[in-house]
Order: structure tokens, then C-alpha cells, then sequence
């Protein structure tokens, strides 16, 4: 089949006009008035001024009205060179490139943001289809009549109805693609949303890439509140000659065209709400399919119920994203909550619609009691039965807050239908290190009976973790995460994960960060039983080992007075905010020793500025006003079974010239 031109040069001329207008926007811009000049103040130096002066802040970013609206740039030079061994064979990568993030405010065009990023050397040389990364964001654009749109153009996830968004127990993927999208807001909670492109992959290793896999995606919904307490909804999606994605995995073998619609509506009144989908569509070459699902939720007190009903066919797609399907059956949970007390559970039943699949019902409780102030205690049980057999799992765990910081000791058991899994885990986040954060774990883990490669397991394996940073200097600061485990009886194998990246401030401009990335895994993996809809099993992961370095040449600059959505007035105070997306291993709400980071998800400052999380999960905002503000995250890109609790909703107040650190944690589906 002959490749259509790349639609980045399709794109081009759309971007070009698009960077014409802003540019012209910009230009036009009057400057702010500067506010009346403070009393004159004689500063008194501490230690007679000896003192190293702090690089890392510009008192201006920010804060000269003089200089217009908010902005701020980012540009990385990198160079990345990285090895890898599997299955007998060895490759090298070098990889170099740029990556670009710019932000800016305008007064009436909302705020943009731009993300681009182009190799040097591919991380797959020779592979026409990868190439770096163009996305232009503009967010909370005002038209008259209480309207607002958002519109994105470049390499991005298509949209959809916020109806479609909030989905408790079945979430609906949006398609990483090449194109454009457009969302609007107006009156009586009408929303209107599209979007086109084709489908494509992330990809790269320090530099972002895109990579096209061919066909493409169309959609296109709406949604308004026709009464009071209702929401009506529906979108159509569309595909042509794509692959069937299923999460970051595309099957590059088989094409096929597909069509799926949405209708949902939402009574909501106070804490109670009731939500009905009906999904209908059909997939080139396979049978028509359709389903529907109705979820539920009440607060009374303490006490909070959720409860569902579903049917789904085979062979139901969302676009070319796969979802669950060929399943029927109900749900209920109940949650209570008090000042001492959380305490869940659960049930789930699902059925193969064709009977072809396996037939599970699946119990799960949680609870956890405040002793005291300093100590906590809380466990966990799933039990899953199927036509396979019964496989379940448990998990107790005390807390402890006392003056060395936080500590947690765990224990878990699984029992599955290929072996049994026994850990004892030892978990402290450490305090009263004064500008620095370190926790670690100590773990000891006993396998048997599962079969991994043909050879049984019959293992103990200790494990170590580390994660931590922090600036040594007002220069020179470290992040950190390392985990090693070893087995001191039987054939699992041992394995490694480390990052550990330095920053050296060369000036308040200028960095130079420099990374090293080693990860060692073996074959085996450990046993869990935790969704109804993932069968207990163990994952064969090949033995595979890679290495690699990283170097990057940053120089970052930010100016301008942010306008008042942003909390700030001409004149106002900044400081920057940054974080980390995290997969919640043990689901205590803080970022451990070993538990990885969710790379290339979306984060959005206020609704307005975006940015997309690196390699390890990290994101930051270089220059933000003053003030309250709110952060949210898009889970287009967080894996399942993993999701965010209130799109991962964080709140905080950033001070002058201060600087927020926030960790977000994403649960897992149990």
C-alpha cells in the first residue's frame, strides 16, 4: 500500500498560519502598565554579604510588567547514547536532538503552549515512519456568550465528551494521532468536540518522537444540560484502514475500518448520580456488535455506594483502541469513612457474552484504622474465581509516623493458579533532611510453584530501593531512583532499575543535566491478583538488559506578568512548580522507593497551560504566578490497568519566588 505524504507536511502550512496569528497577536499587545514604585528599601546583608549568591531564581521572570504577558522558554540540547541486550542479540543507540517547550498568555486568546522536539539520530534509524514531535496547544480561548474552546494541532490524543471522560468502570482510550482537535464550551453546559488526524505511536528515548502507523480517525460529539440535574451526550468515531492499538502495542499486521457510537446521559442531584452508555458499532470483517452500561453512585454520611450493570459484545472497538469487550454481568462497592476509619468493598461478576472468555467473580475489601495521631493499620484481600480455578491474594500493613518520618511494613501473600507469592516489604520515607526527600524499601520475596520458561520457581529474592534529591548547592542538585533485587535461593532472576540525574545551575539561564539509566531484567516476574478483568497469571518478560547515558544542555528563560486567570496582576510574584506522575505500587498515597514513573501523560496547570511528563514521569512548570492554583492530569496516556483518582486533582499555594513539588499518584484497577 503506498504511504500518503506525511501529515506533518500537510500540517505545515496550518501551523505556520497558526504561529502567523499568535505572533501578530503578540506584537499588537499593549504593554501593561507598570504598578507605582514601592518606597525606597535598603537591603541589610546577611554575613556582610558573603554569602553564594542563589542562581537559581530570576526575580524578574514574572515580574516586570513592562514586559507584557506571561511567557516562557525552554530548549534542550541532548545527546543519548544507549545499549541494549536481549535474547543473544546487542544494539547501540545514539540519539541527538532539541526539544522545545514554550508557554505564553494572551489577553484575548487564551493561553498556548508549544512542544516540539526533532532528532538528530532516531532511536530506529532508517524507520520512515518516526520523526520528532510538533503539538500546539491553545486552552480558554473567550468568545462572547459565556463561550470557550480549546484547539490543539500537531501530535496529540483525540478528545472526547467529558461524558465519555468519567467512566468508573469502563474507560473509553483516546487515540494517539496526527492532526488536529477543537473542543468548545458554552452555555448550559453545552460542549461540542472534534477532532481528525492519523494514528500514530510515541516513541524515542530522550527525545519524543511520533511515529505514524498509517489510515486514519475521525470524531466528532456534543453534549448539553436540557433541564436541571441532566446531561445529555453522544459521539460518533470513525476509522479507515488502521491497526488495532491495544494500550502502547499497535498489531501491525492486520488493517481493518471501524465505526462506533456513543449516546450517554447523567441525572446528577447533589451526591447521588446515575450515568446510562449505549455503545453501538462494527468492525471491517467481524460481526456487528454493541453494548451498553449503567453506573451508579450515592453518598449518605460516611457511607458511599457504587453499583453497575453492563453488556458488552465481541468485537466492539473505540476507534482503532481496544476496550473491553465480550463481557456481561454487575458490580457494587460500597466505601465508609470516618475520621479513624476507611473501609471498602467490593464485588464484581463477569461473563463471556460469546463463552468464549472465562466467567470471574471477583471479591475485594480494603479497610484501614487510625489508631493514634503517630500509628495506622490497614489490609487488603482479593478473591477471584473462574471457570479456570481460584486464585486470591492479601495484604496487611502497619503506619507509623514518628521522628525519623514516616514508616510502613507490609506483608502480602498471592495464591494463584501457577504458584504462590509471599513479600515482606519495609517502607520509610525519611524527614528532617532540610531540602532534600528520601525514602527507602527493603523487601524480601519467597516464589514457588510458578512456571516461568518451562522451569519452575522455587526462589527467595531481597530487594533494596532507593528514591531521593535534593540540592547539595544552590548549583547542584540530584534525583534519584534506584531498586535492586537478587536471589539468595533458587533461578529468579536478579534485576536492576536506576536513574539517577544531576543538575548543575551554570547560570540563571543555563543547565547542564546529566542522566544515568541502567535496568537489568530477568525473566521472572512476581504473581498479583488484582482486577476482575485481568486473569492472575505470570507475564514472561524476555531477560533483557539496557544501559544508558543521557546529556542535556538546557537553557530556560521566563518573562512577563501573568494575566489574572493565572492568579496573578501586573507586577505579581512567581515561582515554579514541578512534580511527578507516579504508578502508586501500594496505594498509600505517596511516591515510594521503585515505583515507577507514568511517562508521556498530560498535565494541565489551571485548565490552561499543558505540558507532557518525561521518560521518568517529571514535569514542570518554570514560571508560575503567585497564588492558589489547581492541577489536573489527562489519563490519555496512563497504562491500564492504572487510572487517576478525580483526574489526579491536585491543589496548592506556590509563594514568591517559591517552588511547589507535587507527587500524583494513579491507583490501580483491584
Amino acid at each position: 500500500m503506498t504511504r500518503a505524504a506525511p501529515l506533518a507536511r500537510r500540517l505545515a502550512p496550518g501551523l505556520c498560519g497558526l504561529g502567523g496569528i499568535v505572533a501578530a497577536v503578540l506584537a499588537q499587545a499593549q504593554p501593561v502598565a507598570p504598578p507605582p514604585a514601592p518606597p525606597a528599601y535598603q537591603d541589610h546583608y546577611i554575613d556582610g554579604g558573603a554569602l553564594t549568591p542563589d542562581v537559581t531564581t530570576d526575580d524578574s521572570a514574572g515580574g516586570d510588567a513592562s514586559q507584557g504577558l506571561a511567557r516562557s522558554l525552554q530548549v534542550d540540547g541532548v545527546v543519548a547514547a544507549l545499549h541494549s541486550h536481549e535474547s543473544g542479540t546487542s544494539n547501540s543507540v545514539v540519539e541527538k536532538g532539541v526539544v522545545v517547550k514554550s508557554q505564553w498568555e494572551t489577553v484575548a486568546y487564551g493561553a498556548w503552549s508549544l512542544d516540539a522536539a526533532a532528532h538528530g539520530g532516531n532511536a530506529e534509524p532508517g524507520d520512515p515512519g518516526s520523526h520528532g514531535v510538533v503539538t500546539l496547544r491553545q486552552r480558554g480561548m473567550p468568545f462572547d456568550g459565556g463561550w470557550q474552546a480549546d484547539n490543539a494541532l500537531g501530535d496529540l490524543n483525540s478528545v472526547d465528551i467529558s461524558l465519555a471522560r468519567l467512566q468508573p468502570r469502563f474507560y473509553l482510550p483516546t487515540t494517539p494521532m496526527q492532526g488536529g482537535t477543537t473542543e468548545w464550551r458554552g452555555p448550559s453546559g453545552l460542549q461540542v468536540v472534534a477532532g481528525a488526524g492519523e494514528p500514530g505511536l510515541y516513541d524515542g528515548i530522550a527525545v519524543p518522537g511520533f511515529r505514524t502507523v498509517g489510515g486514519s480517525t475521525e470524531t466528532a460529539g456534543a453534549q448539553w444540560s436540557p433541564a436541571p440535574h441532566w446531561t445529555l451526550g453522544g459521539q460518533l468515531v470513525e476509522a479507515h484502514d488502521v491497526n488495532l492499538a491495544a494500550g502502547p502495542l499497535f498489531d501491525l499486521g492486520t488493517r481493518f475500518s471501524s465505526a462506533a457510537g456513543l449516546v450517554s446521559a447523567l441525572w446528577q442531584d447533589g451526591a447521588k448520580h446515575v450515568q446510562l452508555n449505549l455503545i453501538d458499532g462494527g468492525i471491517s470483517g467481524a460481526s456487528h456488535g454493541a453494548g451498553g452500561w449503567i453506573d451508579g453512585a450515592a453518598t449518605e454520611g460516611r457511607v458511599t455506594h457504587n453499583a453497575g450493570i453492563f453488556r458488552i459484545d465481541p468485537n466492539v472497538t473505540w476507534g482503532n483502541q481496544l476496550i473491553s469487550n465480550d463481557v456481561e454481568g454487575g458490580y457494587y462497592r460500597v466505601n465508609y469513612q470516618s475520621r479513624q476509619w476507611i473501609a471498602d468493598l467490593g464485588i464484581d461478576a463477569v461473563r463471556s457474552v460469546s463463552g468464549l472468555g472465562a466467567n470471574t467473580t471477583f471479591l475485594t475489601g480494603d479497610t484501614r484504622y487510625q489508631l493514634s495521631r503517630d500509628w495506622g493499620i490497614g489490609g487488603v484481600a482479593n478473591l477471584s474465581n473462574s471457570s479456570h480455578g481460584t486464585s486470591w491474594s492479601t495484604e496487611g500493613y502497619v503506619d507509623h509516623q514518628n521522628r525519623l518520618g514516616t514508616s510502613r511494613a507490609q506483608a502480602d501473600y498471592a495464591k494463584t493458579l501457577t504458584g504462590s507469592d509471599a513479600t515482606l516489604t519495609l517502607d520509610q520515607a525519611w524527614a528532617g533532611l532540610e531540602g532534600f526527600r528520601l525514602s527507602t524499601a527493603l523487601s524480601v520475596e519467597r516464589v514457588s510453584g510458578a512456571i516461568v520458561n518451562d522451569v519452575p520457581q522455587d526462589s527467595t529474592v531481597l530487594g533494596i530501593a532507593v528514591n531521593g534529591g535534593g540540592q547539595f548547592t544552590t548549583r547542584l542538585g540530584m534525583d534519584c531512583n534506584v531498586r535492586y533485587t537478587s536471589a539468595v535461593q533458587g533461578h529468579a532472576a536478579p534485576g536492576i532499575a536506576a536513574t539517577v540525574s544531576l543538575t548543575w545551575q551554570l547560570s540563571r539561564s543555563w543547565q547542564l543535566l546529566a542522566t544515568y539509566y541502567d535496568s537489568e531484567v530477568g525473566s521472572w516476574t512476581p504473581l498479583t491478583v488484582v482486577s476482575p478483568l485481568t486473569p492472575p497469571s505470570t507475564t514472561v518478560i524476555p531477560a533483557a538488559q539496557e544501559r544508558g547515558a543521557f546529556l542535556t544542555i538546557r537553557y530556560q528563560r521566563a518573562a512577563g506578568a501573568h494575566f489574572a486567570p493565572l492568579g496573578g496582576g501586573p507586577g505579581a510574584g512567581s515561582g515554579t512548580i514541578s512534580g511527578v506522575v507516579y504508578l502508586d505500587s501500594n496505594l498509600n498515597g505517596r511516591l515510594d522507593a521503585g515505583e515507577p514513573g507514568a511517562a508521556n501523560v498530560t498535565v494541565v496547570l489551571d485548565g490552561r497551560f499543558s505540558v507532557r511528563t518525561d521518560p521518568n514521569g517529571r514535569f514542570e512548570f518554570p514560571v508560575v504566578a503567585a497564588g492558589h492554583h489547581v492541577i489536573t492530569v489527562v489519563s490519555d496516556n496512563v497504562p491500564l490497568p492504572w487510572f487517576l483518582v478525580n483526574d489526579g486533582r491536585t491543589e496548592l499555594d506556590l509563594a514568591t519566588r517559591g517552588h511547589a513539588n507535587v507527587a500524583i499518584g494513579a491507583e490501580r484497577l483491584r
